[in-house]
């Protein structure tokens, strides 16, 4: 006899309501706004690159453990670059010199048949002398 097994989906826990994040301000009277808007005002390029200089120092701070992985990287990766071409390849040549080498190579060759040939037709001169007698 079987049974049936029934497996249940079982629902997630359940999250409790978050509730918002209340930051409380000191309500800041008027009068100090008029007395300091006209120095903002006049003073806005200063203080928007007071901001910005700060916020880059502070941005090089916490990236420049990573900007120094970053440059060790990139040396070892040079060093390995220029081992293999150190120690790579034929020396360039020039066009005098490459047409050197092209011709002794053929040259090589073609001898190389000459003497191949030259076999075959004293091979077939034997048999030719051999048929004869």
């Amino acid at each position: 006899m079987r049974r049936r097994i029934n497996h249940r989906a079982k629902s997630p826990a359940p999250v409790p309501d978050r509730e918002p994040i209340v930051v409380e301000v000191e309500p800041v009277e008027p009068e100090v706004m008029e007395d300091i808007m006209p120095f903002v005002i006049s003073h806005e390029d200063e203080i928007i690159n007071y901001i910005k200089d700060k916020a880059t120092k502070e941005t090089l701070k916490s990236l420049a453990p990573l900007l120094e992985k970053l440059e060790e990287a990139v040396k070892q990766q040079q060093a390995y670059q220029q081992q293999p071409a150190a120690t790579a390849g034929p020396v360039p040549m020039s066009y005098e010199e490459q047409l050197k080498k092209l011709q002794e190579t053929s040259t090589g060759k073609i001898k190389e048949k000459e003497l191949k040939i030259t076999e075959r037709m004293n091979k077939l001169q034997m048999r030719f002398a051999n048929l004869r007698k």
